[in-house]
């Protein structure tokens, strides 16, 4: 009986786990956004830095989206293993 409700336990542990990891999915969203409107300003008021500015953009888009892939395998491993 003990053990059953254990196993009750952790599944949810499990199930609250991976719905926290969706906020951590929320959070990289408004990060990669974040990321693009501040470049956009940027551009917008010196158009020159273009070129300067976009390799940034996109290597700061790509450690951004870095994390929620990480979030993404855990929440999978969490599911399925």
């Amino acid at each position: 009986m003990e053990t059953e409700s254990m196993n009750y336990i952790a599944e949810a542990a499990k199930y609250l786990s991976v719905g926290l990891i969706s906020l951590v999915m929320l959070s990289v969203a408004k990060g990669v956004a974040s990321v693009f409107t501040t470049i956009i300003t940027c551009v917008s008021r010196n158009p020159n830095v273009k070129q300067d500015v976009s390799v940034f953009a996109w290597g700061g888009a790509a450690m951004t989206e870095a994390i929620a892939l990480y979030a993404l395998g855990l929440a999978i491993m969490l599911l399925f293993l």
